[in-house]
Protein backbone atom coordinates (compact mmCIF):
# COMPACT_ATOMS: atom_id res chain seq x y z
CA UNK A 1 0.00 0.00 0.00
CA UNK A 2 1.57 3.39 -0.93
CA UNK A 3 -1.36 5.66 -1.69
CA UNK A 4 -2.32 7.81 0.86
CA UNK A 5 -6.04 6.99 2.30
CA UNK A 6 -7.18 9.76 4.39
CA UNK A 7 -10.36 6.98 6.16
CA UNK A 8 -7.24 4.55 6.41
CA UNK A 9 -5.45 7.52 8.03
CA UNK A 10 -7.42 8.32 10.19
CA UNK A 11 -7.55 4.40 11.75
CA UNK A 12 -3.99 4.34 11.84
CA UNK A 13 -4.20 7.59 13.96
CA UNK A 14 -6.60 6.07 16.13
CA UNK A 15 -4.78 3.22 16.97
CA UNK A 16 -1.53 4.99 17.52
CA UNK A 17 -3.30 7.04 20.58
CA UNK A 18 -5.21 4.06 21.75
CA UNK A 19 -1.96 1.81 21.94
CA UNK A 20 -0.12 4.35 23.55
CA UNK A 21 -3.17 5.21 25.98
CA UNK A 22 -1.27 3.78 29.02
CA UNK A 23 2.08 6.76 27.98
CA UNK A 24 -0.24 9.33 27.45
CA UNK A 25 -1.86 8.87 31.25
CA UNK A 26 1.19 7.94 32.85
CA UNK A 27 2.56 11.45 31.79
CA UNK A 28 -0.56 13.95 32.54
CA UNK A 29 -0.76 12.70 35.33
CA UNK A 30 3.34 13.01 36.07
CA UNK A 31 3.89 16.07 34.44
CA UNK A 32 0.83 17.76 36.30
CA UNK A 33 2.24 16.63 39.69
CA UNK A 34 5.53 17.84 38.54
CA UNK A 35 4.10 21.06 37.34
CA UNK A 36 2.14 21.84 40.50
CA UNK A 37 5.10 20.93 42.85
CA UNK A 38 7.53 23.83 41.12
CA UNK A 39 4.73 26.24 41.62
CA UNK A 40 4.32 25.26 44.97
CA UNK A 41 7.71 24.92 46.05
CA UNK A 42 9.78 27.20 43.61
CA UNK A 43 7.30 30.33 43.61
CA UNK A 44 6.68 29.54 47.28
CA UNK A 45 2.74 31.19 45.98
CA UNK A 46 1.52 29.28 49.25
CA UNK A 47 4.33 29.34 51.86
CA UNK A 48 4.51 33.75 50.88
CA UNK A 49 1.83 34.74 53.37
CA UNK A 50 3.00 37.97 53.35
CA UNK A 51 3.62 37.63 49.31
CA UNK A 52 7.17 39.38 50.00
CA UNK A 53 8.64 37.43 47.46
CA UNK A 54 6.35 39.29 44.48
CA UNK A 55 6.56 38.36 41.09
CA UNK A 56 9.80 37.44 40.39
CA UNK A 57 9.39 34.22 42.73
CA UNK A 58 6.12 33.52 40.08
CA UNK A 59 8.19 34.19 36.90
CA UNK A 60 11.08 31.60 38.31
CA UNK A 61 8.43 29.23 38.68
CA UNK A 62 7.14 29.52 35.17
CA UNK A 63 10.76 29.83 33.42
CA UNK A 64 11.25 26.25 34.64
CA UNK A 65 8.07 25.06 34.02
CA UNK A 66 8.58 26.33 30.15
CA UNK A 67 12.14 25.07 30.59
CA UNK A 68 10.72 21.59 31.04
CA UNK A 69 8.05 21.98 28.19
CA UNK A 70 11.04 22.76 26.10
CA UNK A 71 13.22 19.57 26.83
CA UNK A 72 10.16 17.32 26.75
CA UNK A 73 8.40 18.57 23.48
CA UNK A 74 12.46 17.84 22.29
CA UNK A 75 12.17 14.40 23.91
CA UNK A 76 8.87 12.87 22.73
CA UNK A 77 9.69 14.59 18.95
CA UNK A 78 13.00 12.02 18.82
CA UNK A 79 10.07 9.25 19.90
CA UNK A 80 9.19 8.52 16.22
CA UNK A 81 10.43 4.99 16.70
CA UNK A 82 9.05 5.04 20.20
CA UNK A 83 6.55 2.22 18.83
CA UNK A 84 9.50 -0.12 16.90
CA UNK A 85 12.27 -0.38 19.33
CA UNK A 86 11.96 -4.34 20.23
CA UNK A 87 11.43 -7.03 17.44
CA UNK A 88 7.58 -7.35 18.58
CA UNK A 89 6.94 -4.35 17.83
CA UNK A 90 8.46 -3.69 14.78
CA UNK A 91 6.65 -6.89 13.53
CA UNK A 92 3.36 -5.12 14.87
CA UNK A 93 3.96 -1.62 12.95
CA UNK A 94 5.06 -3.53 9.72
CA UNK A 95 1.86 -5.80 10.10
CA UNK A 96 -0.35 -2.67 10.85
CA UNK A 97 -2.17 -2.50 7.21
CA UNK A 98 -1.63 0.95 5.97
CA UNK A 99 1.26 2.86 3.74
CA UNK A 100 4.71 3.57 5.12
CA UNK A 101 3.04 7.52 4.79
CA UNK A 102 0.39 7.26 7.08
CA UNK A 103 2.26 5.41 9.75
CA UNK A 104 5.01 7.92 9.63
CA UNK A 105 2.66 11.05 9.81
CA UNK A 106 0.27 9.21 12.56
CA UNK A 107 3.47 9.07 14.76
CA UNK A 108 5.04 12.69 13.60
CA UNK A 109 1.30 13.98 14.60
CA UNK A 110 1.22 11.63 18.54
CA UNK A 111 4.93 12.93 19.22
CA UNK A 112 4.72 16.30 18.15
CA UNK A 113 1.60 17.54 18.46
CA UNK A 114 -0.39 14.99 20.51
CA UNK A 115 2.28 14.89 23.74
CA UNK A 116 2.81 18.62 23.09
CA UNK A 117 -1.23 18.60 23.84
CA UNK A 118 -0.68 16.44 26.64
CA UNK A 119 1.63 18.56 28.10
CA UNK A 120 0.45 22.09 27.66
CA UNK A 121 -3.33 20.66 29.35
CA UNK A 122 -1.38 18.97 32.63
CA UNK A 123 0.47 22.95 32.74
CA UNK A 124 -3.24 24.08 32.73
CA UNK A 125 -4.83 21.70 35.27
CA UNK A 126 -1.60 22.29 37.69
CA UNK A 127 -1.98 25.99 37.13
CA UNK A 128 -5.73 25.42 38.30
CA UNK A 129 -4.98 23.26 41.31
CA UNK A 130 -2.53 26.20 42.32
CA UNK A 131 -4.83 28.53 41.90
CA UNK A 132 -7.40 26.29 44.19
CA UNK A 133 -4.99 25.98 46.90
CA UNK A 134 -4.25 29.86 47.12
CA UNK A 135 -7.53 30.44 47.56
CA UNK A 136 -7.54 27.86 50.36
CA UNK A 137 -4.98 29.39 51.51
CA UNK A 138 -6.62 32.80 52.24
CA UNK A 139 -4.41 35.09 49.66
CA UNK A 140 -6.20 38.47 48.92
CA UNK A 141 -4.80 38.37 45.48
CA UNK A 142 -4.55 34.78 43.48
CA UNK A 143 -1.41 35.18 41.19
CA UNK A 144 -4.07 34.00 38.01
CA UNK A 145 -1.78 34.51 35.58
CA UNK A 146 -1.44 31.52 33.30
CA UNK A 147 1.98 32.12 32.74
CA UNK A 148 3.50 28.70 31.89
CA UNK A 149 0.66 28.43 28.55
CA UNK A 150 1.41 32.30 27.18
CA UNK A 151 4.07 33.99 28.66
CA UNK A 152 4.70 36.21 31.68
CA UNK A 153 2.55 39.60 32.11
CA UNK A 154 4.58 42.15 34.26
CA UNK A 155 2.07 43.36 36.85
CA UNK A 156 3.72 46.48 36.51
CA UNK A 157 2.55 47.62 33.29
CA UNK A 158 3.09 47.55 29.54
CA UNK A 159 6.59 47.74 28.79
CA UNK A 160 7.71 49.86 26.06
CA UNK A 161 11.03 48.49 25.40
CA UNK A 162 9.54 45.98 23.94
CA UNK A 163 7.39 47.79 21.43
CA UNK A 164 10.99 50.06 20.81
CA UNK A 165 12.49 46.98 19.88
CA UNK A 166 13.14 44.56 17.60
CA UNK A 167 9.61 42.74 16.60
CA UNK A 168 10.41 39.03 15.41
CA UNK A 169 6.36 38.45 14.39
CA UNK A 170 4.88 34.65 14.44
CA UNK A 171 7.15 33.93 10.58
CA UNK A 172 11.11 33.37 12.31
CA UNK A 173 9.80 31.92 16.17
CA UNK A 174 7.64 29.51 14.07
CA UNK A 175 10.85 28.76 11.45
CA UNK A 176 13.24 27.91 14.53
CA UNK A 177 10.73 25.80 16.30
CA UNK A 178 9.48 23.59 13.11
CA UNK A 179 13.24 23.08 12.51
CA UNK A 180 14.60 22.50 15.69
CA UNK A 181 11.45 19.31 16.13
CA UNK A 182 12.73 18.26 12.85
CA UNK A 183 16.48 17.70 14.10
CA UNK A 184 14.82 16.08 17.01
CA UNK A 185 12.81 13.95 14.57
CA UNK A 186 15.62 12.78 11.50
CA UNK A 187 17.54 11.81 15.32
CA UNK A 188 14.78 9.61 16.24
CA UNK A 189 14.66 7.80 13.10
CA UNK A 190 18.27 7.33 12.72
CA UNK A 191 19.08 6.01 16.44
CA UNK A 192 17.63 3.51 17.25
CA UNK A 193 18.82 3.38 21.19
CA UNK A 194 18.62 6.52 23.10
CA UNK A 195 17.48 9.04 20.09
CA UNK A 196 17.43 11.98 22.70
CA UNK A 197 20.62 11.79 24.32
CA UNK A 198 22.63 10.70 20.82
CA UNK A 199 20.38 13.59 18.71
CA UNK A 200 21.49 16.40 21.66
CA UNK A 201 25.49 14.55 20.84
CA UNK A 202 25.43 15.20 17.57
CA UNK A 203 23.62 18.40 17.29
CA UNK A 204 26.37 19.50 20.15
CA UNK A 205 29.27 17.90 17.99
CA UNK A 206 28.09 19.40 15.05
CA UNK A 207 27.88 23.12 16.60
CA UNK A 208 30.86 23.03 17.68
CA UNK A 209 32.29 22.09 14.34
CA UNK A 210 30.29 24.62 12.49
CA UNK A 211 31.77 27.49 14.88
CA UNK A 212 34.94 26.36 14.45
CA UNK A 213 34.60 26.30 10.64
CA UNK A 214 33.34 29.78 10.68
CA UNK A 215 35.96 31.04 13.00
CA UNK A 216 38.33 29.26 11.56
CA UNK A 217 37.33 31.26 8.01
CA UNK A 218 37.09 34.76 9.70
CA UNK A 219 40.39 34.60 11.34
CA UNK A 220 41.38 33.52 7.83
CA UNK A 221 39.96 36.01 5.66
CA UNK A 222 40.24 38.84 8.22
CA UNK A 223 37.44 40.42 10.31
CA UNK A 224 37.79 43.71 8.15
CA UNK A 225 37.62 42.17 4.78
CA UNK A 226 34.79 39.72 5.73
CA UNK A 227 32.59 42.57 6.94
CA UNK A 228 33.50 44.42 3.54
CA UNK A 229 32.49 41.16 1.49
CA UNK A 230 28.89 41.31 3.95
CA UNK A 231 28.74 44.88 3.34
CA UNK A 232 26.66 44.57 -0.03
CA UNK A 233 24.18 41.99 1.38
CA UNK A 234 23.38 43.56 4.43
CA UNK A 235 23.69 46.94 3.74
CA UNK A 236 20.05 48.00 2.39
CA UNK A 237 18.63 44.86 4.49
CA UNK A 238 16.25 45.59 7.44
CA UNK A 239 16.02 43.43 10.55
CA UNK A 240 13.21 42.02 9.80
CA UNK A 241 13.88 41.52 6.15
CA UNK A 242 16.54 39.42 7.31
CA UNK A 243 14.85 37.06 9.88
CA UNK A 244 12.45 36.38 7.04
CA UNK A 245 15.41 35.36 4.84
CA UNK A 246 16.30 33.41 7.66
CA UNK A 247 13.27 32.01 8.33
CA UNK A 248 12.70 30.98 4.33
CA UNK A 249 16.09 28.78 4.65
CA UNK A 250 14.97 27.18 7.99
CA UNK A 251 11.60 26.16 6.27
CA UNK A 252 13.68 24.57 3.57
CA UNK A 253 15.65 22.35 5.91
CA UNK A 254 12.26 21.33 7.90
CA UNK A 255 11.18 20.10 4.86
CA UNK A 256 14.50 17.93 4.84
CA UNK A 257 14.76 16.77 7.43
CA UNK A 258 11.24 15.88 7.60
CA UNK A 259 12.04 14.02 4.22
CA UNK A 260 15.06 12.28 5.30
CA UNK A 261 12.96 11.03 8.23
CA UNK A 262 10.36 9.58 6.16
CA UNK A 263 12.73 8.14 4.40
CA UNK A 264 14.82 6.60 7.14
CA UNK A 265 11.00 5.58 8.39
CA UNK A 266 10.10 3.61 5.21
CA UNK A 267 13.55 1.70 5.37
CA UNK A 268 12.02 0.21 8.87
CA UNK A 269 12.99 -3.69 9.32
CA UNK A 270 12.19 -6.46 11.26
CA UNK A 271 15.72 -7.00 11.49
CA UNK A 272 17.53 -3.88 11.51
CA UNK A 273 21.18 -3.49 10.32
CA UNK A 274 23.77 -4.07 12.63
CA UNK A 275 24.84 -0.66 11.97
CA UNK A 276 22.40 1.67 10.62
CA UNK A 277 19.84 2.95 13.37
CA UNK A 278 22.76 2.73 15.96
Amino acid sequence: MKHFIINRFWQVLKWTVISEKKSIITAFIAFTVAFLAIQLFSCFTIFDINRSLGPAATMAGTGTCAAILGFMAAYYASGILGNARTTQQRTTALMLPASNLEKFIARIIYCCIGMLIVLYLAALAATGLRMFLELIAGHDQITAELGILFGYVSPYGYDEQIENGISFGTLFPTAITLWSTSLYVLGGAFFRKRPFVWTNVVLFAGGLLLFSIVFYVATLIGEVELLHMLDPIVKNMTAEAFFNWVSVFLFAFTALNVWLSYRLFSRLQVVQHKWFNL
